[in-house]
C-alpha cells in the first residue's frame, strides 16, 4: 500500500490518523549494512522507541573500526541516553532500574554459567539487548540461538 516502509518511511500516527514522511536518524548506516540487516536494525530500534518488545538480542559483529560502537552510541542517542544502559561484564546493572535497552560489551567474553543464564532470561522476557563482538564464533551457543547477528564489514 505504501511501498517499502524503510525506503519510503511512511509512518502512521494512530492517535491523529496522519501519515507523514520521516528521514530516520540512523539512515546513514544503510550504506554500511546489508539491506536486510539495516531493516532489522531499524525495526528493532523502532520497537524499543515505541515500547514494543523484541524477541532477540542484537549482536553487531565485525572487525575493529567497523563502526560497532559508533552505531550503538547512535542508537542510544536516538532512543534517549537516559533510557539505555551500558552493562559491565558481570551484568550487575540488572539489579538496578529497568531500561529500554541494555548494551552488553563484547558478548563473546561472557563465559560464566550464571551470567549466560542471566542474559538468556533477559532475552526470554523480551528485554532489548544489543552487544558487539569481533568474535561471533566465541559467543555462547545458547545466546547465539536467541540472537540476530548484524554483520558490519566496512572498516573506517
Amino acid at each position: 500500500m505504501y511501498g517499502n516502509k524503510y525506503d519510503i518511511k511512511h509512518y502512521l500516527n494512530i492517535e491523529h490518523h496522519i501519515y507523514y514522511t520521516m528521514t530516520h536518524t540512523l539512515d546513514y548506516w544503510s550504506q554500511y549494512l546489508q539491506p536486510d540487516d539495516y531493516e532489522y536494525v531499524i525495526e528493532y530500534v523502532e520497537n524499543i522507541k515505541n515500547n514494543r518488545k523484541n524477541d532477540k538480542m542484537m549482536i553487531l559483529s565485525g572487525p575493529g573500526r567497523s563502526g560497532k560502537s559508533t552505531l550503538i552510541r547512535d542508537i542510544f542517542s536516538y532512543i534517549g541516553k537516559d533510557e539505555c544502559i551500558y552493562c559491565g561484564q558481570d551484568g550487575s546493572e540488572i539489579y538496578g532500574p529497568l531500561y529500554k535497552l541494555w548494551n552488553v560489551c563484547d558478548i563473546s567474553d561472557q563465559t560464566k554459567k550464571k551470567t549466560i543464564q542471566l542474559f538468556e532470561n533477559l532475552i526470554d522476557y523480551n528485554q532489548s539487548i544489543i552487544s558487539d563482538t569481533p568474535h561471533v564464533e566465541r559467543v555462547n551457543s545458547r545466546i547465539l540461538a536467541k540472537s540476530r547477528i548484524i554483520r558490519m564489514e566496512h572498516v573506517f
